[in-house]
């Protein structure tokens, strides 16, 4: 074979190695899929939070991609064992960080027939996998961002047990509020970047509506827990930022399109007023 046929032929394979096997295969439940792109990353196994986009097809017909309608934001999926003969989890086991690959499932063996189906359609789903999700790997570098942003802002902080960072800018003179007390606070939330995503002090941000307090009881799970705990430090009357890791705000799944999975928050809060916790009737 000539010199030029020999590297045709090795950088076929080598476009084949990334590009998937090609070839038909199927989960222990008997799922037909194929992996159309071969990733680099670890194999996913049972237990492993997954971030992944995916597009899901009636025949040739698309019917959703979860990139339009999360803006971009992956979807998060805990894998697990599988509950019965046709579950996608069987083939998520199958797959490792980066594969991209595409599940077909007959619509007669799904428990519902999706809408304008008929008999004999299949259903297409392809899968994206972005990366496995570490807590330890993102706590470890959510607090050297954070670090990095209380240095490069001047701030003095304390921290309460859970991991918020608190600084007062301006100490007020009245009550702590207690678990259950009725709160006012005017507040502006940032990403690290200084993207404003929130605020009930600008109009741009809320057009048409009326700029006015936000009141919640403390520690009752009616706002993301780092707002909770880092409220609930603060007397009446305080001014403070609160910097807020992710796990204390929105988390792995984040708050689209603003907020994207895995962010740190810095709220400038106000907090107006405490007023005791209602009493239940009798």
């Amino acid at each position: 074979m000539k010199k030029n046929n020999l590297l045709l032929v090795a950088s076929l394979g080598l476009l084949a190695a990334s590009c998937g096997t090609g070839g038909p295969r199927k989960t222990p439940g008997g799922i037909d899929y194929t992996i159309d792109v071969n990733g680099k990353g670890e194999k996913l196994k049972v237990g492993d939070t997954v971030l992944m986009h995916f597009t899901t097809y009636l025949n040739d017909s698309l019917l959703m991609d979860s990139r339009k309608e999360r803006a971009g934001t992956p979807i998060t999926v805990v894998i697990k064992k599988s509950e019965d003969k046709l579950d996608l989890m069987d083939g998520f086991v199958e797959l490792s960080e980066g594969d991209s690959a595409t599940f077909v499932l007959p619509v007669d063996s799904l428990p519902q027939m999706p809408m304008f189906a008929k008999k004999g359609d299949n259903m297409r789903i392809a899968f994206r996998v972005e990366s496995k999700y570490s807590k330890a790997k993102q706590n470890a570098k959510e607090e050297k961002e954070i670090k990095e942003y209380i240095s490069k802002n001047n701030l003095t902080t304390t921290t309460t047990p859970s991991g918020v960072y608190i600084a007062v800018t301006e100490e007020g003179t009245g009550e702590q509020p207690k678990n259950g007390d009725i709160v006012s606070v005017n507040y502006t939330g940032k990403l690290l970047d200084g993207t404003m995503f929130d605020s009930n002090q600008d109009t741009t941000l809320r057009p048409g509506m009326p700029l006015q307090p936000l009141t919640f009881p403390v520690g009752q799970g009616r706002v993301i827990p780092g707002w909770d705990e880092g409220i609930a430090q603060l007397k009446k009357g305080s001014k403070a930022t609160l910097v807020i890791p992710s796990s204390l705000a929105y988390g792995v799944d984040g708050s689209p399109p603003m907020i994207q999975p895995n962010s740190v928050l810095v709220f400038t809060v106000e907090l107006l007023d405490v007023k005791p916790a209602e009493t239940p009737a009798n």
